[in-house]
């Protein structure tokens, strides 16, 4: 059965940053990679685009802005199904910094179940986890954050981690000493092995 893998790229960035992954994840094949610009032009950067708006990164504008780019992100996977004939459970999201805010956000209030939500140097803050109401969830998460990230911290990781744990969602956190706002090789491993039993 065919796969798919979608990347969401971080703030500022575009679809081109995260499609040269493809190149050291290992996944059974057929296998299909996908990496899309987000919709709107970046405010602070005009040869990027955002999935929504950071300016103030209040809980008001992550709510607002979460909430119009998970609309968007589901119109994209419902393209992305019925174009390559695939379920819910033979998707796996890729998420860098803003893109791991979105994947996760959306992935934890779908009704369905994904293979997979691999959140890379992102995740969600506390507040925002708290006011989720959650269905059940059999979607497996990789939360993988640098300690060194003065971007985002990687206490959003814990708290993610932590919230994923007080629902019985299976997830997995890995914290690389060495890494900043980056993706490591660390970070490389992690996904493969998460892929090796996706037949």
């Amino acid at each position: 059965m065919k796969k798919i893998v979608l990347f969401l790229h971080g703030y500022g960035s575009n679809g081109n940053d995260l499609i040269s992954l493809k190149e050291y994840i290992s996944v059974a094949k057929p296998v299909e990679f996908i990496s899309p610009n987000a919709p709107e032009p970046c405010e602070l950067n005009f040869f990027g685009y955002q999935w929504f708006t950071l300016k103030e990164r209040s809980f008001e504008e992550l709510t607002l802005g979460l909430k119009s780019a998970f609309n968007y992100l589901d119109n994209m996977i419902k393209d992305i199904t019925d174009r390559h004939s695939v379920k819910s459970d033979q998707i796996s999201i890729i998420g860098f910094s803003q893109g791991s805010m979105l994947a996760t956000y959306y992935a934890l209030l779908k009704e369905t179940d994904f293979h997979s939500i691999v959140s890379l140097s992102g995740s969600l803050p506390e507040s925002i986890l708290e006011s989720l109401t959650i269905l059940e969830n059999n979607t497996k998460y990789l939360i993988f954050h640098g300690r060194l990230d003065d971007v985002v911290s990687y206490q959003q990781a814990l708290q993610t981690h932590q919230f994923l744990e007080s629902k019985n969602i299976k997830n997995k956190l890995v914290l690389d000493n060495d890494c900043q706002h980056s993706i490591s090789p660390l970070a490389i491993e992690e996904i493969n092995l998460l892929y090796q039993d996706w037949l």
